[in-house]
Formats: structure tokens, C-alpha cells, sequence
């Protein structure tokens, strides 16, 4: 029993930390007691960690952790992609070869595919480039309609120094702006965006399908063995009816049995722990991933609209129609706003309002020059401040469409099939 406690809380508590440092900042968590966890881990600890080693030591421990934890957290390195890697190729060659001849032949032929799907895939993930070049950025541009609201045109990256194409982002770590950038992910080494969202989800995919079976097949190996071990084949010779180890056995004498055959089977007994433990995190992303695809939006996205979601729950947002906004303000050039119809998203969906934030909270206003003579003054050009009646008060998110939101089929082929 103790065997089987030490592992579960090892493995837990890993898990638990690998969550709360990667879900933490999403904003499903914003306001919960994952979110306080996620800063309690990233940013109280380091600080009062930081005030101890000013006292011991002048804060020569905290820079050098500070300029590891920097190379690791915002520098690219395949040092968490090997680590990955490692796991998975670890636990294979503990458990495989310790299993082999006990399975029967359809398990032989599912198990190599199930563990060369994970690699392909990150494989595909960690080398397909999403980024924007002078080579690609005319097309890119063209790829999706700006939504005047998480995207305007008229925006140029500070580093790239291009005109940013609608859903891109600029990564600091991979130094590039990336096509529908969804997030960057330390696992592949890479970032997500257009052109890997596929293989991306085909690896949490895999992932959480090799985790699932790993867990049921060294369930099944190790319940055979403890069959074998307390129901010997000879004593159910000839009995109608199957009798099963378990049978009648109290719990704590049921987790005591378990034990044994984890510690007489530790490579099968540990991989299974591990496998069954990881499930929930590999599904978690999948499950996350797959209801962003049914909202139309991307990581990066979803957190721009919780923000809005504040803004408008401040009194701070207010919407115009872009048609009547034209008046004022006129296409940009071509090569920086798109003309709709050289535009490859659906004909017809595009926005039709313009939201803004405004600060103070007030409504936008309008400056008109006032000529001389026009209006007392001192002789000099005068500007008027009139209230832009054309804005109204945002007061709900439901307000707001998201041209990017096809509905979930459409979603799911621009995400899989629209790549570069």
C-alpha cells in the first residue's frame, strides 16, 4: 500500500503543478483558486524566495535562477521537447518488453501505432512553421478579414515591421509574427498557428489515446496477475462460474493486493500509475482546444475577449457601424487593409461594426476646425469637440458578433484544412 501511496502522490503532485503553471492564465480560470495558485507558484514564491535571498546572500542565487528560469521560459531550446520526449520513450521501454509475451496478437499490431502516432505527430508539430515572411505576408494578409474589434488594420509590428495580417500575433520566442497564433507551446518547441493546428491536435489526440490505453492495458496485466496469484487455474477447473480474486475482499485488503503486484510488476505497475494520472492533463487541452474550435476562436483570442468582457462590464466600450464610419475614415491602402472580395474567408461575413475602448468611459468625440472669424476667438485656428453621436454604448459581449465563428463544422475545416 505504501508503494502504490508514494507513486500517486509523486505523480499527482506533478501533474497538479504542470496544470496550475499551464492553465493558470487562461481566463476560464480568472478569479478562482487556480488563478491565485498560478501566482502563487509564479510570482509570491519567486518574491518572497527573492526578499530571503537579498538577506543571505545579496541576490546572487535569485539572478542566477532568474537567468535560468528566462533561458527556459523565453528563450527557444528543445530542452522541454527532449524532456517530453524522454518520458514518453522511457515509459515504452519499461513497459513494453516487460509485457510483450503476454499479449496477444492484435495488441502487438495496435501498440506500435499507437506509440509511432505521438512521435509523428510531435515530430510534425515541432518543425512546421506558422511565421510570416516577406515572402508569405501578401498572402497572409489576404487569409483572414480584420474584425475591428480583436484586429484592426492599419497596424504594423514593432520588430517584424509588417503591416499584421488579421489573428497574428508577434512571439517573442520565436522571434517571428505567426499566422493564427494560437499560443506558444514549450512542449513542441514551437508555436502553434495555421499551419501545425492540425498536427497539434492530432498529437493531444494520440497522446491522450496511448495514455488510455496504457492505463487499461496494465490494469488487465497486472488483475491477470493477481488472478493468478490468488486463483490458480487448477482451483476453477471444471467450475461453472468464474471466480475472481476480489471476490468478497474488504477494501484495504483489495488496495494491499494491489500493491504487491505494483511492486512484483513495478515497470507495468509504474508506467500504468503514470499513464492513468497524465490522462485527465492530456484530455484537459484536447477538450480545451476542441471547445475553442466550436467558438471560433484561438487561445490567444479567447483571452482578448475576456478582456473586452471586463471593458464592457466597466461602461468602457462602445460600437459604430463601419458603414457610416467610412465617412470619416476611408479604406487604408491595399497592401494594409485588403479589399473584401480579395479576401478568402465566406463572402458576406464581415464585420459590421467598429468597437472602441474608451478610457474615461465617455462617448467619442469628433474635432472639426473652426475657421477664423467663424466663432470668437483670438485670431488663431480653433478646434470644436462634438460628441460622435454614430457611437453607442456596448452593453453586453452577445453584441458582438465573431466573424470568425462559422459554426462548429466550419470552424473545425478552417482549423484543420486552411493551412499555408
Amino acid at each position: 500500500m505504501g508503494v502504490i501511496r508514494t507513486i500517486a502522490v509523486v505523480i499527482l503532485s506533478i501533474s497538479f503543478v504542470v496544470f496550475v503553471a499551464l492553465f493558470g492564465r487562461l481566463p476560464a480560470f480568472r478569479r478562482t483558486p487556480v488563478a491565485f495558485l498560478h501566482r502563487l507558484l509564479l510570482k509570491h514564491i519567486p518574491n518572497a524566495f527573492g526578499v530571503l535571498d537579498e538577506r543571505l546572500t545579496g541576490r546572487r542565487v535569485s539572478r542566477s535562477l532568474a537567468r535560468t528560469g528566462d533561458y527556459l521560459m523565453n528563450e527557444k531550446h528543445p530542452l522541454v521537447l527532449v524532456f517530453f520526449l524522454l518520458l514518453q520513450i522511457i515509459g515504452e521501454v519499461l513497459f513494453i518488453p516487460a509485457s510483450w509475451d503476454r499479449l496477444g496478437v492484435s495488441q502487438k499490431i495496435v501498440i506500435p501505432c499507437l506509440v509511432a502516432a505521438p512521435l509523428w505527430f510531435l515530430y510534425l508539430s515541432a518543425t512546421t512553421s506558422s511565421n510570416i515572411t516577406p515572402a508569405n505576408h501578401a498572402a497572409c494578409m489576404r487569409i483572414y478579414p480584420y474584425d475591428f474589434a480583436l484586429f484592426h488594420p492599419g497596424y504594423f509590428c514593432s520588430t517584424c515591421h509588417f503591416a499584421k495580417p488579421a489573428r497574428s500575433k508577434h512571439c517573442g520566442i520565436c522571434k517571428a509574427c505567426v499566422q493564427k497564433q494560437d499560443h506558444h507551446c514549450i512542449w513542441i518547441n514551437n508555436c502553434v498557428g495555421r499551419n501545425n493546428y492540425i498536427w497539434f491536435i492530432l498529437l493531444l489526440v494520440s497522446i491522450a489515446m496511448l495514455l488510455a490505453y496504457g492505463t487499461q492495458l496494465g490494469y488487465v496485466l497486472l488483475d491477470g496477475r493477481l488472478q493468478e496469484r490468488f486463483v490458480p487455474a487448477a482451483l476453477t477447473r471444471g467450475s461453472l462460474t468464474a471466480k475472481r480474486w476480489s471476490t468478497k475482499m474488504g477494501w484495504g485488503e483489495f488496495w494491499h493486493c494491489w500493491a504487491w503486484a505494483i511492486s512484483v510488476e513495478w515497470r507495468i505497475g509504474a508506467v500504468m500509475m503514470l499513464a492513468f494520472m497524465s490522462f485527465p492533463l492530456a484530455v484537459g487541452f484536447l477538450v480545451y482546444h476542441v471547445y475553442l474550435i466550436w467558438a471560433g476562436m484561438t487561445t490567444n483570442e479567447s483571452g482578448k475577449w475576456t478582456d473586452w468582457k471586463e471593458d464592457i462590464e466597466d461602461e468602457m466600450v462602445y460600437k459604430a457601424r463601419i458603414s457610416e464610419l467610412r465617412e470619416t475614415y476611408p479604406p487604408l491602402p491595399e497592401d494594409v487593409e485588403p479589399r473584401d472580395q480579395d479576401v478568402s474567408w465566406p463572402a458576406g461575413v464581415r464585420a459590421k461594426w467598429w468597437l472602441v475602448r474608451m478610457e474615461d468611459g465617455r462617448k467619442p468625440i469628433l474635432r472639426s476646425r473652426v475657421k477664423e472669424g467663424e466663432e470668437e476667438g483670438d485670431g488663431m485656428e480653433q478646434h470644436r469637440e462634438v460628441v460622435d453621436e454614430r457611437w453607442a454604448k456596448v452593453e453586453s459581449l452577445k453584441e458582438v458578433e465573431n466573424v470568425y465563428d462559422l459554426g462548429f463544422w466550419e470552424n473545425l475545416k478552417d482549423s484543420m484544412f486552411n493551412r499555408g
